[in-house]
């Protein structure tokens, strides 16, 4: 496998781990931040392998057509893992999405991206993201005289920034009541009108990607989460993991309809706006209401304990990728005429 920092721990090191140590598979490859990327020669070195990519960006050349067939003449399979939208890589569209054609088949993390990527590639299969484990339950301190919002992401500034206006009036309002932990968004938390908040990562918005870690340790500490995302193609492809890690790690959320109205229950595990004054207005309820926040994380927190946690969902893993194993000569062929089909020049 080789990695993306900013997703591998989600979607790579996780499951794979928890499966490593479980017996059900033996890891080699980029498995770490610390260890040499896979290149895409070493594929052909490799035998009897599930050969797993992410967000590889596999060119349509000759070259890289023969070392794809190589790695399939030694009995390996090459998996393509892709959590969001084919639009984040320009070069996809560009070489007619031969990253998903050439390869043997695909694993991403929402039903939507599936559909899409079934287009190219009709092997595709579903891992839903989930917590690798439940953090501890909080405590919450009913008279707590501070209250701490949380915003993490990369790239949202076009969600955020229609409600910059309400998060800014609720600190007039509200004043050193509230504290703000920012991770990754350096343009969020400049335009925090207070001093009381602190930042973790770069200063240009994603130049510097805060380690996993650091990111559940400022949620943890958190007594509010904000998820804007606005409704368009490429937000509907994310999943729902900003919600199940807030709920796993006790802050109650106010969050978009897009991605999270399929998941969380307004009002019972956490709450939906639908637009900058609805937002505003809960965001207010919110801080106002300990009892309310309380409730809403604890209800939260035993959701993602009944049902979104990995352990209990390794077996699709397994048997997904014992079927992709056992169907590989299959696969094979349908691959070489994929690629003949589409790309009949290489």
């Amino acid at each position: 496998m080789n990695r993306v920092e900013e997703c591998a721990p989600v979607r790579m090191d996780a499951p794979l781990n928890l499966l490593a140590a479980r017996g059900s598979v033996s890891l080699t490859g980029c498995m770490s931040a610390k260890d040499t990327p896979l290149e895409l020669y070493d594929v052909t070195s490799m035998y009897d392998s599930i050969i797993l990519f992410e967000r590889a960006n596999l060119m349509p050349t000759a070259n890289v057509r023969q070392m794809l067939a190589e790695a399939a003449s030694h009995g390996s399979v090459v998996l393509q893992e892709m959590d969001d939208h084919p639009h984040v890589n320009e070069a996809a569209a560009r070489d007619h999405y031969f990253l998903f054609r050439a390869v043997s088949a695909v694993q991403t993390s929402t039903k939507y991206l599936a559909e899409y990527l079934r287009e190219f590639n009709p092997h595709v299969y579903l891992f839903e993201n989930q917590l690798a484990e439940l953090p501890p339950a909080r405590s919450y301190d009913e008279n707590a005289p501070q209250t701490t919002i949380f915003f993490g992401a990369l790239n949202r500034r076009a969600d955020w920034e229609p409600l910059m206006p309400s998060i800014n009036a609720a600190i007039q309002e509200h004043g050193d009541r509230l504290y703000f932990r920012v991770v990754s968004d350096y343009a969020f938390y400049q335009q925090l009108r207070t001093e009381r908040k602190s930042y973790v990562g770069g200063t240009q918005d994603g130049s510097v990607v805060a380690p996993y870690e650091r990111y559940v340790e400022e949620l943890h500490s958190s007594d509010i989460a904000l998820l804007p995302l606005n409704d368009t193609e490429f937000n509907r492809a994310k999943s729902d993991l900003k919600f199940i890690e807030a709920a796993g790690n006790g802050a109650a959320v106010l969050a978009a309809p897009t991605v999270y109205a399929a998941t969380v229950r307004d009002g019972e595990t956490g709450l939906i706006y639908h637009s900058p004054k609805e937002f505003a207005q809960k965001l207010d309820l919110l801080i106002r209401r300990t009892d309310l926040r309380r409730r809403l994380a604890e209800n939260a927190y035993r959701y993602v304990a009944e049902q979104r946690l990995l352990a209990g969902h390794l077996d699709d893993y397994i048997l997904a990728y014992r079927e992709l194993f056992d169907r590989r000569e299959e696969l094979e062929r349908e691959r070489l005429r994929r690629v003949t089909k589409c790309f009949p020049n290489l």
